[in-house]
């Protein structure tokens, strides 16, 4: 699979072909031509072109240009056909692609990468299925993460709680939070943990029990990795 992000430069002419996933191209400089489906546009910076799953298309480059590319847009539901292949984009929307770029360079995390892509859902026509009472849903999903955080929530057992399916309950939390209700979770434990580690002086067993973690062990590891800094040098810096 491609990255979420990509900057490339389109040369020469390619033959017509098609992904699996959706694909959205953002000229940041230079133009090229794009064929999708037959229909067929000069596209440059200011402009984009929505690229449905499965949908067949092409490009005649005959000038240099640079282009930011999304590949697999988590707020996009591959299934729906963007109803406008060629697009204007707002002010707004044009302020906001060389902070993508930059991401593409600086290769950052998974997990912030779909947060910044998650705002795109206000300033592109990003085709979405969609989900009845989805903020009432989100909100009551969150409500007992955040709340019963140390039970064992399994995906099946929270998305029936609210009465959604397991992938509507994920593609909801994609969309408005940029992770999966697993991450969202883990993020809410240890959010909790750095709490204790700064007010109390509990062990990290008593804390991982605490916030819904196995064992110290595995408190240290998730802690460490999440925030890059041990549990133990945590605790002291702060104090």
């Amino acid at each position: 699979m491609r990255e979420l992000i990509e900057v490339i430069s389109y040369k020469n002419t390619a033959k017509a072909h098609s992904h699996g996933h959706t694909q959205i191209v953002l000229p940041l400089s230079g133009q090229l031509v794009l064929d999708v489906e037959h229909r067929q546009q000069t596209v440059q910076f200011g402009q984009a072109c929505m690229i449905s799953a499965s949908q067949s298309h092409t490009h005649l480059a005959q000038q240099d240009n640079h282009c930011l590319v999304l590949n697999s847009l988590p707020l996009w539901d591959e299934t729906i056909e963007s109803e406008h292949n060629f697009v204007e984009l707002s002010p707004q929307t044009q302020a906001y692609l060389p902070f993508l770029s930059s991401l593409a360079a600086s290769k950052s995390d998974h997990i912030t990468t779909r947060q910044a892509l998650n705002l795109l859902e206000h300033l592109l026509p990003i085709p979405q299925a969609n989900i009845v009472k989805a903020d009432t849903r989100l909100a009551k999903a969150k409500h007992r993460l955040d709340h019963h955080f140390q039970h064992s929530w399994s995906l099946d057992e929270l998305a029936n709680d609210i009465h959604l399916s397991s992938s509507q309950l994920t593609v909801l939390f994609k969309r408005h939070l940029g992770m999966t209700p697993k991450q969202y979770l883990l993020q809410r434990r240890l959010t909790e943990a750095k709490m204790w580690l700064d007010s109390s002086n509990k062990s990290l067993e008593d804390i991982a029990h605490k916030v819904g973690i196995s064992d110290a062990s595995a408190l240290v590891r998730l802690f460490t990795k999440h925030y890059n800094i041990t549990p133990g040098r945590y605790r002291s810096e702060a104090r």
